[in-house]
């Protein structure tokens, strides 16, 4: 296993110092060029990365306060969920329980407190971290930002957060959507047009400290929810602030097809044409992607996440076009997300992510997965910059293996840990060039404290809405 040691200071070569150098790795940096770097270290400094290159080379350049062996682990950038109903996340094993009963997602939703909503995101730090996740994407589906904040502080965890539901046409989720919604659920969406505007950047005050945790970004929740007036309001704001906006859009292949058939055109032509595509837009879903719209989404340089369990169901559904990989392989940004990880834990997403794509004929490499559930994830929330990949400049976020586990076979690396290997391939995981987790264990908060505020919040709810 990977272990850290002291180094002594060398003065009279008068190298500069770093923190933190990470030598004797495997290094998947996720580059431009997706180079691999066997015996490869990493000088890192004030938590972002000041060199990558061969050990030896590093260990020319730089004195260092800590060396850190891998080795000949694996190391690669931390995954980042771009697109998680976090609040959710303790709800979900309850649908079983709904069953029979009249009860809807939509009265869970509306019964959750801000300590409920605390609780679930808490629980999801705890395993994301486990799981070499560095950072997660709400999309607007949480009802207390302030309670939700909290927790990238209290785990070390990087978090994305938007102003909650907004949207001017909620009935819209009402009528197709009835097994997400109820009446107090829509209660505490916007009550008219003008409060959906209110609503808007009403989070982008966190982006003010540069180093924060929290960051924020535009969001609407789509599938038909929002005006287009609403949506270019979005999309101006996002652009003067420098923050992508992100959608639910194409989630049910039918519901999208008849909005195609009402507008004579495909959902991204109109788009195109009515100039609503852009490098700051990203879309979420997208279970129906055509042939033609592959260059337009990429042309644009449109942002797509892909949530492979969603879109599994809708290819079982029928109606469904699923490309996402042959859009990454046009150049767009894809991200994988897991949406409500109701069947799978987060570290077997890659693992979803590659039957899922090959369900729909055109099968992911693991380098493709890697990037998706890394680069290609933070480009989907405007993080492309700062994050995803192993180069110099970049936030010091990432992921150290065990040498010793039995995916460790050395010819695919990108395969072995970004779609076959569990948790328990995980030695240590970095944020910010802070160690955050080590041997599987949590080092910053309380994760048995979490598992029991998750266990009881859940029977609260659960009680209060007459379940079980």
């Amino acid at each position: 296993m990977a272990h850290s040691t002291a180094q002594k200071a060398i003065p009279d070569h008068g190298k500069p110092r770093c923190d933190l150098v990470v030598h004797n790795a495997v290094l998947l940096t996720v580059d431009a060029t997706d180079k691999v770097i066997t015996n490869g270290a990493m000088a890192i400094h004030d938590g972002k990365i000041v060199a990558v290159g061969a050990s030896r080379d590093i260990f020319t350049r730089y004195n260092s306060s800590q060396v850190l062996d891998a080795n000949g682990g694996v190391v690669h950038p931390g995954f980042i969920d771009p697109h998680i109903h976090v609040s959710q996340y303790t709800s979900r094993s309850v649908l079983s329980s709904m069953e029979g009963t009249g009860i809807t997602m939509g009265d869970w939703k509306s019964a959750l407190t801000p300590e409920d909503e605390h609780a679930s995101a808490a629980l999801a730090a705890v395993d994301y971290l486990r799981s070499g996740y560095t950072g997660f994407v709400d999309p607007g589906t949480i009802f207390s930002p302030d309670a939700v904040a909290p927790v990238a502080d209290e785990f070390n965890i990087r978090i994305w957060l938007t102003d909650p539901y907004v949207a001017d046409a909620g009935a819209e989720l009402k009528k197709h959507f009835p097994e997400l919604v109820s009446e107090p659920f829509l209660a505490l969406w916007p009550k008219s047009r003008d409060e959906a505007f209110r609503r808007l950047g009403s989070q982008l005050f966190r982006n003010k400290d540069k180093d924060s945790l929290v960051r924020a970004f535009i969001g609407l929740y789509g599938e038909g929810t929002d005006s287009p007036a609403l949506f270019r309001a979005a999309s101006d704001l996002a652009r003067q602030h420098g923050v992508q906006v992100q959608e639910h859009l194409g989630y049910a292949p039918l519901l999208y097809r008849q909005r195609e058939y009402a507008l004579g055109v495909s959902m991204m032509e109109h788009m195109r044409d009515e100039g609503l595509l852009a490098s700051h837009i990203t879309f979420v879903h997208m279970n129906v992607v055509h042939p033609g719209d592959v260059q337009i989404i990429s042309t644009h340089n449109v942002g797509v996440v892909w949530c492979p369990y969603g879109q599994l169901q809708m290819l079982g559904r029928g109606g469904a076009e699923g490309r996402m990989v042959e859009l990454h392989r046009a150049g767009t940004k894809v991200g994988v997300a897991s949406d409500i990880p109701r069947v799978v834990h987060f570290s077997a997403l890659g693992t979803l992510a590659a039957v899922t794509s090959a369900a729909t004929g055109l099968a992911a490499s693991g380098r493709e997965i890697l990037r998706m559930r890394t680069l290609g994830a933070a480009a989907t929330v405007g993080a492309a910059s700062e994050l995803g990949s192993l180069e110099e400049g970049k936030r010091a976020d990432f992921v150290v293996r065990r040498p010793d586990v039995s995916e460790n076979l050395g010819l695919d690396p990108a395969l072995e840990f970004a779609v076959i290997a569990d948790a328990n391939s995980i030695d240590c995981v970095f944020v910010d060039g802070k160690r955050v987790v080590e041997h599987g264990q949590i080092l910053k908060g309380d994760a048995s404290a979490a598992v029991a505020r998750a266990r009881q919040s859940v029977r609260g709810l659960a009680a209060r809405l007459y379940l079980g």
